[in-house]
């Protein structure tokens, strides 16, 4: 498989500047949805399901700790729609935030419930995290000299870690596609914040999926990714045959750059892909957060982004 090192914060930003001069198509607050929203009561757009049940604590593989290198137990849950009997239901992979160095599969249990009553087979993960990385201050230029390149390269195995436990996780559940009956053709990624990255590095970066876990023989690509503030560190990685994205982010973002986001949306746009936009000019709030500020928004656009691109 060709590998695509994940390329510096400051290229991904600079393409943004560019970026933010020719994005047109972003939406602001209160905007109304591009594309038509179906009826009420429909699945995979409104919660048709009172009620999820709930795995918790699943291994979807074993990994090696970033920091110890001791093997790890990598954990998921799983949100299904209480009383569903449809054979082959569609899947959503859920991905925290925390900077790839902290936070929980918990802190999205609320969505990933939220979108199981809609009908979908939601995979909440966690995955191998580096509490000591120093992602966010490389992102900032807050490095001293001496310590960037050790710094950048501790960041960018975390944020490759991710992608790879990730990518994991979606094989994993595609060799489990007839115990949970979901339909392996029809899987998405969603994340929050490093979650968000993650997701649009599985849409974007499927050709280096990584070795972890024990279903090498499935496919880890995605139907489609939604990234509340995220974006591609690896702008190289877009092209031909990428998944489709949707993306929320707010101008004044403080973690990660309302230009990077943009450029990612632009590149994609111009190599012919999906690349979806929701923006909030003059707005500094965060990945879940926002998401959680304009979710009646955000969640009629999603909903119908997903019915149209995984063919529901």
């Amino acid at each position: 498989m060709t590998r695509h090192p994940i390329r510096s914060l400051a290229t991904v930003v600079a393409v943004g500047l560019t970026a933010a001069l020719v994005l047109t198509s972003a939406h602001s607050a209160g905007a109304q949805p591009s594309t038509p929203v179906a009826a009420a009561g429909e699945r995979y757009v409104d919660l048709v399901f009172s009620n999820t049940t709930l795995q918790s604590n699943v291994t979807y593989a074993t990994a090696p700790d970033l920091i110890s290198g001791a093997a790890t137990k990598l954990l998921l849950d799983v949100y299904q729609p209480a009383g569903d009997r449809l054979a082959a239901r569609p899947v959503i992979v859920v991905i925290h935030g925390g900077g790839f160095r902290g936070g929980s599969k918990s802190s999205l249990a609320e969505v990933a419930a939220q979108w199981a009553r809609r009908g979908y087979v939601v995979f909440n993960i966690d995955y191998r995290l580096d509490r000591g990385n120093q992602c966010q201050a490389v992102q900032d230029g807050k490095i001293a000299p001496a310590a960037v390149a050790a710094e950048t390269a501790r960041c960018e195995r975390a944020v490759e870690a991710a992608q790879f436990d990730a990518s994991a996780a979606i094989r994993w559940v595609r060799g489990h596609a007839a115990k949970y009956r979901i339909d392996p053709t029809r899987i998405a990624a969603m994340g929050s914040s490093a979650g968000a990255v993650t997701a649009l590095h599985l849409a974007y970066r499927s050709d280096t999926p990584g070795d972890i876990g024990n279903y090498d023989s499935y496919s880890s690509k995605v139907g489609a990714a939604l990234a509340m503030s995220g974006c591609n560190y690896d702008p190289a990685s877009i092209g031909a045959g990428d998944a489709p994205v949707a993306m929320i982010h707010a101008e004044n973002d403080g973690a990660v750059p309302f230009k990077c986001a943009i450029g990612t949306a632009l590149l994609a746009r111009l190599r012919g892909l999906t690349a979806d936009t929701m923006l909030w000019y003059g707005e500094g709030t965060h990945a879940r957060a926002l998401y959680a500020k304009y979710q009646t928004t955000i969640d009629p656009v999603w909903a119908e982004f997903l019915v149209t691109n995984l063919d529901l």
